[in-house]
C-alpha cells in the first residue's frame, strides 16, 4: 500500500505550486492582455496574424476547459458575477480570481495531507482522506469571505441611505435636477460613504448612456438588494407619473429607514442578553461548578474513605 515514496510526493508538491504561480499569472494577466491584443489588432489594419505570449492565453483556454467539463458555463458564470456584483466587486477579472482562489486554496489545504504523510503521522489512506476533506474545506473559504463581503456591502448601504436621502432632499429643493442631485450627492458623500459613492458613480453612468434615473436606481437596487434603494426608485418613478412633489416623500423615507435603524439596533440590543446566555452555561458556569463543588466532593469523599 505504501507506493507513492515521500520524493514523489515532493515532486508532485513542487509541480503544483509551479501551476498555481503561473495561474495567479495568467489569470491576473488576462484583462491586461485582452485590452493589448485588441489594441494590436485595430493598429495592425487587417492583418490576421498577431503575436500573443502564451500567459494571457493560459485563462483563456483554463476557461475553455472549465466550459467543455460543463463547471463554469454561462448561466454559472452570470450567476457568479451577479454575486460579485452584490458585493461591489465590479473589476473585469474578478470572476476569473475567484475561481482561483478556490482552487489554490483547495490545493493548498490538500497540501496538508500530504504534509501529514511525509512527516509520518498519518498512514497513506488517512493522509488522503484528511486531504480531501481540507481541500473541500479551503474550496469553502472563497464561499465564506464572498457571503460575508456582500452582507458587509449591503449594510453599508443600508446605513449611508439616510445621509443620502437628506442631502438629496437639500439638493432638490435647492432647485437642482434629479440628475445633477445625484451627482452632487455621489462627490459630497465620497469622503463619509464611500461605498455608495461608488455605486451612484455607476448609476451615473448608466444615466449618461441613455437610461431614465428610475431605471438606472432600479438596476442599483437589482445588483444591491437593498429595500430602501428599490424604495427610492420606485418613489421617484411615481413622482415623475403623477408630479408630486418628491422632495418631502424622500424626507419621510429618510425618517423611515432611520427609524428602522434604531428599531435594528434595540432589536439587536435585546438579542445580545439571549446569545450571551449559551457562551455563560459552557465557560463561566462549570468554573463557578468546580469552584463551590468541589471542595465538598472532596470532603465526602476522605469522610467516606476514612474507617
Amino acid at each position: 500500500m505504501q507506493s507513492i515514496t515521500p520524493t514523489l510526493l515532493s515532486v508532485l508538491t513542487f509541480i503544483a505550486v509551479v501551476a498555481g504561480i503561473y495561474g495567479c499569472m495568467g489569470v491576473g494577466r488576462s484583462y491586461r492582455g485582452c485590452v493589448r491584443r485588441r489594441v494590436e489588432a485595430i493598429g495592425s489594419a487587417g492583418s490576421t496574424a498577431l503575436d500573443v505570449d502564451a500567459t494571457p492565453r493560459m485563462a483563456t483556454e483554463v476557461h475553455g476547459i472549465l466550459q467543455r467539463l460543463g463547471l463554469y458555463g454561462g448561466d454559472r458564470r452570470s450567476g457568479l458575477m451577479y454575486r460579485l456584483a452584490e458585493a461591489g466587486i465590479y473589476s473585469p477579472g474578478a470572476h476569473y480570481k475567484y475561481l482561483l482562489a478556490k482552487v489554490v486554496c483547495g490545493t493548498a489545504f490538500a497540501l496538508v495531507g500530504v504534509l501529514l504523510y511525509i512527516t509520518g503521522l498519518l498512514p497513506l489512506h488517512l493522509a488522503l482522506s484528511a486531504g480531501c476533506l481540507f481541500a473541500c474545506v479551503g474550496m469553502m473559504l472563497p464561499y465564506m469571505w464572498l457571503e460575508r463581503a456582500i452582507t458587509r456591502h449591503r449594510r453599508e448601504l443600508q446605513y449611508s441611505l439616510p445621509d443620502f436621502l437628506d442631502i438629496m432632499t437639500i439638493c432638490l429643493e435647492a432647485g437642482l435636477s434629479l440628475q445633477d442631485t445625484l451627482r452632487r450627492v455621489g462627490e459630497e458623500l465620497r469622503l463619509a460613504h464611500p461605498t455608495l459613492a461608488n455605486e451612484l458613480r455607476i448609476v451615473q453612468r448608466d444615466i449618461e448612456l441613455g437610461a431614465t434615473v428610475d431605471q438606472a436606481l432600479k438596476r442599483f437596487a437589482t445588483r444591491s438588494r437593498c429595500d430602501g434603494i428599490r424604495t427610492l426608485s420606485a418613489f421617484i418613478r411615481e413622482a415623475g407619473r403623477f408630479g408630486t412633489n418628491i422632495a418631502e416623500a424622500l424626507r419621510g423615507h429618510a425618517d423611515m429607514l432611520r427609524t428602522q435603524r434604531e428599531q435594528a439596533a434595540e432589536e439587536n440590543a435585546q438579542k445580545a442578553s439571549v446569545k450571551i446566555l449559551l457562551p455563560t452555561l459552557l465557560l463561566i458556569f462549570p468554573a463557578i461548578f468546580v469552584v463551590l463543588v468541589f471542595p465538598a466532593i472532596i470532603q465526602i469523599q476522605v469522610a467516606f474513605a476514612s474507617p
